[in-house]
């Protein structure tokens, strides 16, 4: 199974047990708050490290790049889902905050994590053909 498919699931298991209990405890509005809070970071972080994964024959500048380049596209992706979300009423802006910068943090730090083994590969086939 592939490493971003492997880290998918615990995330997706935590969130909707959390869901869940909001929504056993008829607290639909906050449950759909933290949903859309992990929707994106889920989201975003699982395909960085996926098309990451599936990049071959990168010289070391080239992932820095993509690494670069994702984490604006995360930055600016997630900025607007924010004031989207903020702006909407019917979303309210504390669970919807605090899912978002907890799924945020939990997923920047796994994708890094899951993302060494694959730039380390990196650094090894471009030291072996130099």
């Amino acid at each position: 199974m592939n490493n971003a498919l492997k880290i998918l699931v615990p995330a997706i298991l935590l969130n909707g047990l959390t869901i869940v209990g909001l929504v056993l405890t008829e607290r639909s509005g906050f449950a759909m708050a933290v949903l859309a809070g992990a929707l994106l970071p889920v989201t975003i972080s699982t395909i960085s490290l996926g098309l990451f994964s599936q990049k071959k024959n990168l010289t070391f500048k080239q992932a820095q790049a993509f690494m670069l380049y994702s984490f604006m596209a995360k930055m600016i992706l997630i900025g607007g889902w924010v004031v989207l979300m903020a702006t909407s009423e019917n979303v309210p802006l504390i669970p919807f905050i605090s899912s978002l910068l907890i799924n945020f943090l939990a997923w920047h730090m796994s994708e890094a994590y899951h993302i060494r083994p694959l730039l380390a590969d990196v650094v090894s086939e471009n030291m072996e053909k130099s």
